[in-house]
């Protein structure tokens, strides 16, 4: 049976960050069953509903730029899918644009975040002109110690609001959490407000994920 690639873009806000990445995937399954959306089955004694997300996000992070692939047996209006999903999603998880894919999950190099916190901007900004911001990061491997100050490539900061790149990707990624985790070390700074809401996804061409 012929089958049609589908994107769906969506935003993963307040409460739905509690949810785990296995529980988002299970909560999405649920919701395309409710959808009654001709969604394509994986074949053999076990059938059932296969999603592919992107980039999955951090528990207790936030995103208004998530993507998941899954294939349709039948072509149906983006819209359409895009109401009937919404119909049966959670209230804090909305589906915000409906596409064909046009890059691969492994074309995803880079990600933007915007960072809502009570830190002092100006002393983030100086601790962001250290020599080097080591941490250590968890990998399949072990443990490994990273330096962060070459990999933060975009930075802006403001009081309340600070702006960020970082790597993301199958292959290498920085949960931003590390980078704040790495600034309170270093400054003694009890930050009591940290929001972190990915925002913008990019591939090795500079193009934004697609």
């Amino acid at each position: 049976m012929p089958s049609v690639n589908t994107r769906v873009f969506f935003s993963k806000m307040d409460r739905a960050k509690y949810i785990s990445h296995l529980d988002l995937n299970h909560c999405v399954q649920r919701a395309m069953r409710r959808s009654k959306l001709p969604v394509w089955q994986t074949e053999g004694f076990n059938p059932h509903t296969y999603v592919a997300f992107m980039l999955p996000l951090s528990l207790g992070q936030e995103g208004v730029c998530e993507a998941m692939d899954f294939r349709l047996t039948e072509d149906v209006a983006p819209e359409e899918v895009m109401q009937k999903l919404n119909d049966s999603l959670p209230p804090d998880i909305r589906v915000i644009r409906v596409a064909e894919p046009k890059y691969k999950n492994t074309d995803i190099t880079t990600a933007e975040y915007t960072v809502e916190s009570d830190i002092d901007a100006q002393k983030f900004l100086q601790f962001m002109q250290s020599e080097k911001i080591e941490v250590e990061k968890k990998t399949k491997r072990g443990v490994s110690t990273v330096d962060l100050k070459p990999l933060v490539t975009e930075l802006s900061a403001q009081q309340g609001e600070i702006k960020l790149r970082l790597p993301a990707g199958n292959d290498f990624s920085i949960n931003p959490q590390l980078l704040f985790d790495a600034y309170m070390s270093a400054t003694g700074d009890n930050v009591s407000r940290l929001r972190i809401v990915r925002t913008r996804v990019f591939c090795a061409d500079g193009n934004e994920f697609c």
